[in-house]
Formats: structure tokens, C-alpha cells, sequence
């Protein structure tokens, strides 16, 4: 336990404040690498009313048979101050006037703790959040440890159910991640995390994509090893390959092990294909018909770079819209319509989404549904 003082202090909410909230809380600190919880107490300043018109949580302690009712002052225990003062601020409409607007990845988890705790919607925070997170994303010091702030952000923009960072943040984690993607947690309350669905997914995409990278790769290749008959056939598969090891490309497994997809779609735009020796032997007969027909006459250049844009452009993240339909009846819908209806084919695959996207994204948001209790019937 932290034995230092408990500081204290008075944040002004709302000017008109009728009541006092004394928050005995704390303020997160980092010592020795491990999680500190500062205590400090706040009195924050609100109205009555709005408080009350927040949450069920409130309105029951302002009835009579609470202590609360009639008191000027109320004493809430365990909360993150700046979660809190965030919270109440919201609710009051008075974010604007917030001195201090400093705000670190765990105090956005602690607001997600803070919403469950009184009742109020963590949905009602989702334009906040998305401005915190669109203001800071690229600020040097959430470079580094590298994918850290990804990692860490990821569940907020779930919880805050903020579409366009959750699918930035979650594109970025399978296009750079070197190995399997996580998540972190910056506070010590280890109930808070995404779904374990959502995670297994990300990696689902990722191995996604390094499939989809190994078929534009040796597809070609692949129909010359089984099926071309000219003499330059071992010539071209030997040099392609020699090719693309020189640029650390092949073997692709051993490649794909401590870099990222987009690391390797990097080293592919150096393929070179005049790199590449040409077939000195005899020519065969009908040399014309040879040339016309010979599959080693590809442009190997152009082979790889179409691999390697379509793996670019395939997965743009998952899309939360897409995440809470798959979970969820249609209006008048049953469980099993809903799941064939799931399989139909689409026109657009975003069509009814917060942020734009393909069917990657759609196929890769699907979360499933509660299982049924029998095998057939449900009861």
C-alpha cells in the first residue's frame, strides 16, 4: 500500500454546483515498471440534477432511503481522478473549461472502468475519445516501444465504440505487428480486454494476408514447375527465386518470421527482374512458337508488385459496425436466418457502416453468436 500523503484538491465542474462529490481516489504512476495507484482526494463540484439525470446509479442514491439525499456532500471510493473529472465533465457539458486536458491511455481505461461502475454508456464518450485519439496518434511519444500505444488503445476504441480508430489502430496491428498481435493493458484491473474473439481475428487476417502473399508470389512459378515444357523453365525458377531471396523475400516462411507484412511489401518493390539471367542455351525448333507460348516470358517485375498491392490494399481493419451486427438479431429476425443471412452475397460490404471497407473486413468482423443450448432446438 502507498504510504505517502493523500494529497487534495477542488475541480470546479459546473458554476452553478449544488453539490460536492469527494472522490477518494488516486492518480496512476509508473515506479520501477510496475503500477502505482497515488492516492489523492478531489472534491469536484456538480449539480445535483444532472448527476442524477446521468445514470440509474445516481437517481437510486438520491432517494430517500439513502443517507445521500438530503446531504450537500457524497463520497465516492476507488475511482481514477481524471477519470472521474473526464466522467462528470461530460456529463455537465463542460469539457470545454477543463484546465489540465492531459490525458493518458490508462486514464482512458479507468473512464471505461468509471462508466461501468455508475451506470453511464461508455457510447456517449465515443466523439471524445476520437478526438483525444486523432490528436495524439502520431506524437513521438507514442512511437516508441513500437505498436506499444496500438496495443494499449485498441480496447478503448472498442469500449468507446470509436469505428475509425479501432479500424486504423487494428489495421495497423496486422500490417506491422512481426509476430503474434496482442493487446496490453497500461493499469493493474485485469477485467478490462477485448473480447479474446477480437484478438484471434486480427491474427486470422494477418495469416490472411501472408497466404494471399504466397499465391501472387508462386503462382506462376507454380505453373511452370508443373506444366511448361521449354528448356529455359529451370533457368527462370532459378533466378526468380534467386531473385527474391536477394531481397530477403524466400524461403517466405522463414522471411515472414521476425518482420512484419508490410516490411516484406517494402523488400518486394526492390525485386529487380533485369537481375535476373537470361536462358543461353539452344533454341528449340520453331523458335517463334516457343517465344509465343513459353511461360517463363512473364514480366516478373510486374508479378511481384501485383502481389504486393494486393496484400497492401486487402485488410483495412475490423469495422465495429460489422463486429455488432454479426453479434445481433435483425429487427424480427431469428438466430438462424440471421446466421445464413450472414453467408448471402452483398453489393457493398460496408453499406451500412460508420467507415469504409471490403469484404475482408466484413468476412474478418464476424464475432459469431451464443451457441445454442441443444444441437438442434434451443431451450
Amino acid at each position: 500500500m502507498d504510504t505517502r500523503p493523500v494529497l487534495r484538491d477542488e475541480i470546479t465542474i459546473s458554476p452553478t454546483s449544488d453539490l460536492n462529490v469527494v472522490v477518494n481516489g488516486f492518480y496512476q504512476s509508473i515506479e520501477d515498471h510496475a503500477i502505482i495507484a497515488v492516492p489523492h482526494t478531489t472534491i469536484m463540484k456538480v449539480e445535483r440534477a444532472k448527476l442524477t439525470n446521468a445514470s440509474e446509479y445516481f437517481q437510486a442514491m438520491f432517494r430517500s432511503a439513502w443517507t445521500e439525499t438530503q446531504t450537500q456532500t457524497i463520497t465516492l471510493e476507488d475511482d481514477n481522478i481524471k477519470a472521474m473529472e473526464l466522467l462528470l465533465r461530460k456529463i455537465h457539458g463542460t469539457m470545454s473549461t477543463m484546465t489540465d486536458k492531459r490525458v493518458t491511455v490508462a486514464e482512458w481505461w479507468h473512464l471505461v472502468m468509471a462508466c461501468d461502475k455508475y451506470g453511464i454508456d461508455p457510447k456517449t464518450l465515443s466523439q471524445l475519445f476520437g478526438g483525444w485519439h486523432e490528436a495524439v496518434k502520431n506524437r513521438d511519444e507514442y512511437k516508441k516501444p513500437f505498436l506499444k500505444f496500438e496495443m494499449q488503445v485498441a480496447f478503448p476504441c472498442y469500449a468507446f465504440d470509436t469505428a475509425a480508430a479501432f479500424q486504423q489502430v487494428t489495421k495497423k496491428l496486422v500490417y506491422t505487428s512481426t509476430g503474434h498481435i496482442m493487446e496490453s493493458n497500461p493499469t493493474n484491473i485485469r477485467e478490462m480486454h477485448l473480447p479474446p474473439r477480437v484478438v484471434q481475428q486480427l491474427n486470422a487476417a494477418r495469416g490472411r494476408l501472408r497466404n494471399i502473399l504466397h499465391q501472387g508470389l508462386f503462382e506462376q512459378i507454380g505453373g511452370i514447375v508443373q506444366h511448361a515444357t521449354c528448356p529455359c523453365k529451370e533457368t527462370t525458377v532459378f533466378e526468380y527465386l534467386r531473385e527474391l531471396s536477394r531481397i530477403k523475400v524466400w524461403p517466405l516462411e522463414d522471411s515472414l518470421k521476425d518482420v512484419s507484412i508490410n516490411d516484406i511489401i517494402l523488400q518486394l518493390r526492390r525485386f529487380d527482374s533485369a537481375r535476373m539471367r537470361k536462358y543461353k542455351g539452344p533454341p528449340p525448333r520453331h523458335v517463334d512458337d516457343w517465344e509465343q507460348l513459353c511461360p517463363c516470358s512473364h514480366d516478373w517485375e510486374r508479378v511481384v508488385l501485383s502481389a504486393a498491392n494486393r496484400v497492401s490494399n486487402y485488410f483495412d481493419g475490423l469495422c465495429l459496425d460489422c463486429m455488432d451486427t454479426s453479434k445481433n438479431l435483425r429487427d424480427g429476425g431469428s438466430k438462424d436466418d440471421d446466421y445464413w443471412h450472414y453467408y448471402e452475397l452483398f453489393q457493398r460490404y460496408d453499406a451500412r457502416c460508420r467507415v469504409n471497407h471490403g469484404e475482408p473486413t466484413w468476412y474478418f468482423s464476424f464475432m459469431g453468436r451464443r451457441e445454442k443450448k441443444g444441437l438442434i432446438a434451443d431451450w
